[in-house]
């Protein structure tokens, strides 16, 4: 994980250092205080573990793993420049080794000096690029659909492949690299955003499931030294081109460009961390949300932009319907349109069947809340820490969920808002006095 964000700290921001944190098991509640405190780069540089135990109430233990660790990073880095400096100006060490692979003799002054292989440098050199394609870690996309997520992607890692629909609920992926098209102005670069993201939104829309498209992700096998679906970002000059793009809904759809409107997210704007650079780049994704509530019913038919040299000027391609097919958005060929319309009833039962299973899935992730209520306030430890004072406030506890409460019985209790008519006899209050009977008065 240093590798990825860089060997020298120096130039990281508070997201990266929390990032960096992470990577060996920080716990979060640390990591946000430093955060909190503005901790960049040059100041993981200067800290200490007095300054840890005093302004982030930080245990010795993880104090320490952290110095220790920013020490490890210095070092890395300090003995990396010394090699740098050693082997300047030198023969490289592959270059090296392509020459003890090449035989030599005595039998003239010439043959006396190895010569290097060109066929073998380059298989070495082909080996070593295939090697770190190989290398390269996966990553995960950014939350779907989700508002105020700090999410950062690195540059190199990897995105699982492009993907069709699965259960319409569970985004199907598509990448562009936009690499050439970054570098346009403003005109030829929203239209070329506006085609890419309303040909996917269509085609996400017609078949109803969600879908993220990503700018400054390779796509094409075209791109040489590149793995499919590896982070490369974009630059970005100024974010109101991308966000204005989607302007092109009103005039690429004949009607129902208010439905689309709501199911077309606005851009979002993801930074990818670069060891080798200080150009900021994104990543910048579209989410597309087909509620059932917006698109029963419905197929849409769009009338893509494009920017003609000829004419030096936007451009709108013919009708068509567009959906999801496998990992591509293909158009409806004029034979299958009618049983695409005829099966639109069966997409709008699916869409309103997963948005269902959705909402019922959700209280399994809630059955256990005394437990990660527990979690969270005791930082996975049996027990609170008892030099803290707590104010606590609580309703009517179920029978059940007496059984996860032992944690709250070592509190100390500046004060208890105890809203349980009952509590004394079957609540919080009768299991509190089995445990503190003897130095316990109730008024």
């Amino acid at each position: 994980m240093a590798d990825e964000l860089g060997q020298s700290p120096k130039g990281w921001t508070e997201s990266q250092v929390s990032t960096w944190l992470r990577s060996f098991g920080v716990k979060e509640q640390y990591i946000e205080k430093i955060y909190e405190e503005e901790v960049d780069g040059q100041i993981l540089l200067a800290l200490d573990e007095d300054f840890l135990k005093s302004k982030i109430c930080m245990k010795s233990g993880p104090a320490l793993l952290i110095i220790q660790k920013r020490n490890e990073l210095i070092s890395s880095k300090q003995k990396s420049q010394e090699k740098k400096k050693t082997t300047s100006g030198k023969t490289t060490e592959l270059e090296q080794k392509s020459v003890q692979c090449f035989p030599t003799t005595t039998e003239s002054p010439s043959a006396q000096t190895p010569q290097r292989d060109p066929n073998v440098l380059k298989d070495r050199q082909t080996g070593q690029e295939q090697s770190v394609l190989t290398s390269k870690e996966d990553c995960r996309p950014r939350p779907f659909d989700q508002e105020g997520i700090d999410f950062i992607y690195v540059k190199h890692s990897v995105l699982q492949p492009e993907s069709g629909a699965f259960d319409l609920i569970s985004p199907c992926h598509e990448f562009k690299s936009l690499a050439s098209a970054a570098q346009l102005d403003r005109t030829r670069l929203q239209a070329k955003f506006a085609k890419e993201v309303l040909k996917f939104a269509a085609g996400c829309m017609n078949i109803r499931t969600n879908g993220t498209i990503h700018f400054g992700v390779m796509d094409s096998k075209e791109d040489a030294g590149y793995v499919h679906g590896e982070i490369i970002g974009i630059p970005v000059k100024d974010k109101d081109i991308y966000v204005d793009a989607l302007d092109y809904i009103e005039r690429s759809f004949s009607s129902n460009e208010e439905h689309v409107r709501q199911c077309v997210r606005p851009p979002r704007f993801i930074e990818v961390m670069d060891r080798e650079s200080t150009e900021k780049r994104y990543v910048v994704e579209v989410d597309i949300v087909p509620s059932i509530g917006i698109v029963k019913s419905k197929v849409y038919s769009v009338r893509l932009p494009n920017f003609k040299e000829s004419t030096n000027k936007v451009e709108f391609e013919k009708e068509m319907i567009l959906r999801r097919v496998g990992s591509k958005t293909e158009p409806v060929s004029d034979k299958d349109r009618s049983d695409f319309y005829e099966r639109v009833k069966d997409r709008d039962a699916q869409r309103e069947e997963a948005e269902k299973g959705q909402f019922f899935s959700a209280p399994e992730f809630c059955q256990d809340l005394g437990r990660k209520l527990k979690m969270l306030m005791t930082s996975g430890k049996k027990l609170i820490e008892k030099e803290k004072w707590f104010i606590l406030v609580t309703n009517k506890f179920k029978p059940e969920d007496l059984c996860n409460i032992d944690w709250l019985l070592n509190m100390n209790l500046f004060c208890v808002f105890d809203f349980d008519p009952d509590s004394k006899i079957s609540g919080l209050c009768s299991k509190y006095l089995q445990h503190h009977a003897a130095n316990m008065s109730l008024q």
